[in-house]
């Protein structure tokens, strides 16, 4: 993203961090209505399903900040991928056990394009000399 203004930046780290939160680690609440009418889910098993994905999250963020030297926009293209294939994923089949690990990996990569779109963009505004635009809160009516 060379020559690429710190707004477009700013809304592409913001556009991935709403994928990763919103579908990596929040998809699954509206999902489960839905999974204890179709399968007869029990909330112990709602909150299992809850933990796989909190646990994958830790997982993902512990391994992220000890990776140093990592393709940062690689990671952002196959964490975002592997969130959306997995949560699709859930729908193609009824096994507790692949849910458990479908929850998992969505987890452990939505804590990956947290640090990596953290890193990346906080690098480039800064670069550009706008580094306000990394919280998009008063700076972001000048932003050009």
């Amino acid at each position: 993203m060379r020559n690429t203004s710190p707004s477009v930046v700013a809304c592409c780290g913001l556009a991935a961090l709403a994928v990763a939160m919103g579908i990596g680690r929040f998809a699954f609440t509206p999902l489960l209505p839905m999974m204890q009418d179709e399968f007869g889910l029990t909330l112990a098993e709602g909150g299992w399903l809850a933990s796989a994905n909190y646990v994958g999250y830790l997982a993902g963020a512990l391994s992220a900040t000890l990776v140093a030297d990592v393709a940062r926009r690689g990671a952002i293209r196959l964490g975002l991928a592997t969130i959306a294939l997995s949560t699709l994923a859930m729908g193609a089949t009824d096994s507790f056990a692949a849910w458990m690990l479908l929850r998992f990996v969505p987890g452990f990569a939505s804590a990956w394009v947290l640090v990596c779109v953290s890193a990346w963009s906080l690098e480039l505004l800064g670069k550009a000399g706008r580094p306000a635009l990394g919280g998009a809160g008063t700076e972001w009516r000048g932003a050009s």
